[in-house]
């Protein structure tokens, strides 16, 4: 008996960390004009991320622990390029992986780095992160290029958008 109530304990406290009402990743994305690069850094709730992936075939990665995935980081990229794209002024955005840092309150950040591209005039943003496997999730673009600042919002039914720039 006392073993059953523990399980049933166990089972609960797991699930409280699995189950969460909102489905949400925050980009936040700056045009440096000094290195002529957008900047973006990526918030996921951990593991949804590691859900998605799992669920895209990539093995496990248990982030932020011991046990993680020698090729985490390359693996995160490789999502990221399927479910995020940035077109300036009609050239595609090439990424690369800056770094991530992993929080103990289950949070992702990402940092990525396009390549180079001069004076953007116009962006188009096609996200949608974690919307193969999260029916209700959100995906916030906050971009700044310059002084002006642009929100973005997507959902499943809601992946792209095109901005002209001032």
């Amino acid at each position: 008996m006392v073993k059953k109530i523990f399980f049933s304990i166990i089972a609960i406290v797991l699930l409280s960390f699995a189950m969460h009402k909102y489905y949400v990743s925050i980009t936040e994305a700056a045009y440096n004009s000094t290195n002529q690069t957008f900047e973006l850094s990526i918030k996921f709730i951990g593991h949804d991320l590691e859900k998605a992936m799992l669920e895209a075939g990539i093995p496990e990665l248990n982030l932020g622990t011991e046990k993680e995935n020698i090729e985490a980081d390359q693996y995160i990229l490789k999502y990221i390029h399927k479910k995020l794209h940035v077109v300036v002024n009609e050239k595609s955005l090439d990424f690369k992986f800056v770094g991530k840092e992993i929080k103990n309150d289950d949070f992702i950040y990402c940092y990525i780095e396009s390549d180079k591209i001069k004076k953007p005039k116009s962006i188009t943003i096609k996200n949608n992160l974690l919307t193969e496997v999260f029916s209700g999730q959100k995906n916030a673009v906050y971009l700044t290029i310059n002084d002006n600042k642009h929100t973005f919002n997507f959902d499943k039914d809601k992946v792209i958008e095109t901005h002209q720039i001032q």
